[in-house]
């Protein structure tokens, strides 16, 4: 009996090995088909789909590879690494295009799932030609409509209508598209891209104030007002930015301009020491989001109109002060505390007695009794904070501010350090609030 087990097993795996198609190791090739093999391990729940996925994608990379010479990858002015970014682009989306493919075959041995599939090359000219007849009436349409755009100086929704063209047409930029225009072949890609970038041409940005002076840790009360213009024309509801190229701070968010092409900034903090420091005010980046991915990378933003305004520090260097700190047991609480303070125009020192300014510190927190909670019981905490900020040389109280018995409910759980932390959380929470507003309000002098 064994013996007859054995002989009937043997024949199995040799029927087994027979049966397994040639496909499997050998890849095959067709004059009028496109031939594609993937696999997947059987241990994988979805190995059917994989392996169709794979075979899928090895269709397409026999396809994608062969990039039309006179499409607008290689004919639009980008440098090489860009063109390398399309092709792999187009090469690694081509599956999800794919129609009319066929399923010729599957096998499956002890690990691995095999799926054979096939595409007849004229199905696939045919209805790759379909798309791309569809992709140059949309990019086309795409392309009218951000032209009549430009001529009302809507510039935002030009911009928005030539970036939808671009993507319309992105899948299909290894084939030819292009069309008659009186008389004239042109690249439908190419057009809605010199568009795009033309929309920022004749562009300027002029300012107020050239330069402006300042102090650390502090604002500049004077407002910069920015006017963007094309052509001389001043250009309504296009967002301006502004931000520090040299030195350091900051400055209120983009904006877009109005309707007389003004957009207006406010820096509200200086933070870098650099005696001369500069703003520039350009476009917005959300003009670059509206593009397709791969068109990001060759925009070429030199391009972009933009002006620049100088900030000369003052020798002023904020109040020299003294930080005392008493009772901590919101230890954490204090590094925040100390940078609000420099913020807004404090300058520490070691020394008490050479000091203009007195600042003393406290935190405290008290644990109270146990709160019956619907997961798990709760410890009832109360977190206090205080801080008194004198006039050292005559202990004049200049400013008090208290976080009174906060009340905090922690896990019964957490660990000592825990609890302290998040009390400290929830401190912070109603001391960013409300301490800024005093501390800018606060005379000094």
């Amino acid at each position: 009996m064994k013996r007859l087990f054995a002989f009937f097993s043997s024949m199995l795996a040799v029927l087994t090995l027979s049966a397994q198609p040639s496909w499997v190791t050998q890849h095959p090739v067709s004059d009028t088909e496109y031939m594609g093999v993937g696999f997947a391990l059987l241990s994988e729940s979805d190995y059917v789909q994989k392996a169709t996925s794979n075979a899928l994608a090895d269709i397409a990379s026999q396809i994608a590879i062969k990039v039309d010479a006179s499409s607008f990858i290689h004919t639009i002015d980008i440098d090489g690494k860009s063109r390398e970014l399309f092709e792999e682009k187009v090469q690694n989306s081509m599956a999800a295009y794919l129609e009319g493919q066929e399923m010729r075959d599957s096998y499956q041995d002890g690990n691995k799932y095999y799926v054979l599939y096939s595409l007849n090359k004229r199905t696939y000219q045919k209805n790759l030609e379909n798309h791309r007849q569809k992709a140059v009436a949309e990019g086309w349409t795409y392309y009218e409509r951000g032209m009549s755009s430009m001529e009302v100086n809507d510039l935002v929704n030009a911009v928005t209508l030539f970036a939808k063209g671009l993507e319309a047409v992105e899948p299909w930029l290894f084939t030819d598209l292009t069309r008659k225009v009186n008389g004239k072949t042109v690249s439908v890609p190419a057009e809605l891209y010199d568009a795009y970038l033309n929309v920022f041409a004749g562009m300027a940005i002029t300012t107020n104030v050239a330069q402006l002076q300042g102090e650390i840790y502090k604002a500049i009360p004077q407002t910069i007002a920015a006017c963007l213009s094309r052509d001389g024309i001043v250009v309504a509801n296009v967002p301006l930015e502004a931000r520090f190229v040299v030195g350091d701070g900051s400055v209120s968010p983009a904006l877009n301009t109005d309707f007389n092409g003004t957009a207006e900034f406010h820096v509200l903090n200086i933070t870098s020491k650099a005696a001369v420091q500069e703003l520039r005010i350009t476009l917005s980046d959300t003009f670059l989001s509206a593009l397709p991915e791969a068109y990001r990378q060759i925009i070429k933003k030199q391009s972009w109109p933009e002006a620049k305004v100088s900030i000369t520090l003052t020798s002023g260097s904020g109040s020299l002060a003294y930080f005392h700190v008493g009772k901590d047991k919101l230890n954490s609480c204090q590094k925040q505390i100390h940078t609000m303070l420099a913020n807004n125009n404090f300058t520490f020192t070691e020394d008490a007695n050479t000091a203009q300014i007195y600042v003393d510190y406290e935190t405290t927190l008290e644990i109270g009794g146990i709160v019956p909670g619907e997961l798990y019981d709760l410890n009832e905490c109360y977190a206090s904070l205080t801080l008194k900020i004198y006039n050292n040389q005559t202990q004049q109280l200049l400013m008090e501010y208290t976080v009174d018995r906060l009340r905090v409910l922690a896990s019964i759980k957490n660990s000592a350090e825990q609890t302290k932390l998040q009390a400290a959380r929830e401190v912070m929470k109603r001391v960013n609030r409300e301490l800024p507003g005093k501390l800018r309000s606060l005379n000094l002098n």
